[in-house]
């Protein structure tokens, strides 16, 4: 008799670790896909405003550094939702739940360790969201406005607008390694009474030694003036200085802490403690449990998973996928709209905040637990064959009708 149990939960522990193993494949790979196309889009966007404000290239890579644990946070419930549905189809289409059901294990024991690795990620989020992120979220913004305040070093890239600040905006078609010497230039200035555009074959940038003043020198340009109903003036030069008082040294940045989402747990606990009753307040109690909330939902997507995966045997794998990704983002705008309700003093934290929460976890339990009860009992089989037939009626409207000869 000692041997069987001893058998059994040898065998329990290695479906254990099967599926573990087999959940781990597809999440490290949606994860990565979710997050570079996230970081593509947010990647390219830095790089004009850094090419804008004549902002070194190598911040990119900071900058995107100090993103990833924001968008790290967000697509680990997508990923984790999606790789958990991949695997339960996979199982339940190679008939693997049914073998792992004849071996004695019921559903519950097959989710257990989705459910403990969705808690190890609740554990993640809750450093990600709660400790890594306010301090990567305030370097950003600090790299963010020195770029745009005054981190330019008096160099340019080629054939890009460089929009300086005060109405001067700089092109060159060619820039040699050092930045400084420029062919084929065009510079634009602009203030309230008129508006210079001076074109160069040739030029430089030169700064004084005090770093406060940018000086252009131009070589073989012509200079026009248009300004506000007087006669647009122009004038060739061989040689030409433009002299700009620039500030090369940027102000010290504001401190951490100005907005809610740049302080850790700890930090917006102690403020929620000591804090009167007020507007600042609400704001500080609505991210602190917006943040709780996340992370607490992570432990019960494997409950939904299942359910939607045993249900998708019967129906295409991307319309579980859809309607999975569907429910995860209307929950999501329900947290969202939950912490505006909270900051603007109109519900409590409990209500707007915890209560979809529960409703969510009772609604990710309760279908889970009808497909246990019972084979026909899957709420989702009439969902997702009305979502089939739908489409295939869809698609059939939309087929161009064939056209009988004549």
């Amino acid at each position: 008799m000692g041997r069987r149990v001893s058998r059994r939960h040898t065998g329990a522990g290695l479906i254990n670790i099967y599926l573990v193993r087999e959940t781990a494949r597809p999440l490290l790979f949606s994860l990565l896909i979710t997050l570079a196309a996230l970081l593509l889009e947010r990647t390219l966007r830095l790089l004009e405003l850094l090419t804008s404000h004549g902002g070194p290239l190598e911040l990119v890579f900071q900058l995107t550094i100090n993103l990833l644990p924001h968008y790290l946070g967000l697509a680990l419930p997508a990923t984790f939702f999606i790789s958990l549905f991949v695997v339960i189809t996979k199982f339940d289409s190679g008939n693997e739940l049914v073998s792992i059901s004849n071996a004695g294990l019921s559903l519950y024991h097959i989710i257990r360790p989705m459910v403990v690795t969705g808690l190890v990620f609740a554990f993640i989020s809750v450093a990600l969201f709660g400790y890594i992120q306010p301090y990567s979220r305030y370097l950003y913004r600090e790299i963010i406005y020195v770029v745009t305040n005054t981190a330019w070093n008096a160099t340019l890239n080629e054939r890009v607008f460089a929009k300086l600040g005060d109405g001067l905006t700089i092109y060159a078609d060619e820039v040699d390694a050092t930045g400084h010497k420029l062919s084929g230039i065009f510079v634009r200035e602009v203030n309230e009474d008129n508006e210079v555009i001076t074109t160069a074959a040739r030029g430089a940038l030169v700064v004084n030694e005090a770093h406060t003043r940018l000086q252009l020198v131009l070589q073989d340009g012509v200079r026009t003036t248009l300004g506000k109903g007087v006669e647009a003036m122009t004038i060739s030069f061989s040689n030409v200085s433009l002299g700009r008082d620039f500030a090369f040294d940027a102000a010290p940045f504001r401190p951490r802490g100005k907005d809610g989402r740049e302080m850790t747990l700890t930090e917006l606990w102690t403020l929620t403690q000591e804090t009167p009753e007020g507007g600042q307040r609400n704001i500080w109690v609505a991210e602190f449990h917006s943040r709780m909330v996340r992370a607490a939902s992570l432990p019960v997507l494997p409950f939904l998973a299942m359910a939607m995966g045993i249900a998708s045997q019967r129906a295409s794998r991307s319309t579980g996928i859809a309607a999975g990704g569907l429910i995860l983002v209307l929950y999501h705008h329900v947290i969202q709209l939950g912490g505006s309700l909270v900051e603007n003093g109109i519900f409590s934290a409990a209500t707007a905040i915890w209560l979809p929460f529960i409703l969510f976890a009772g609604f990710c339990l309760g279908t889970f637990h009808l497909s246990n009860a019972s084979p026909g009992g899957n709420p989702f089989d009439p969902l997702f064959s009305r979502i089939e037939n739908g489409l295939a009626a869809l698609t059939r409207a939309l087929r161009p009708k064939s056209q009988t000869p004549a």
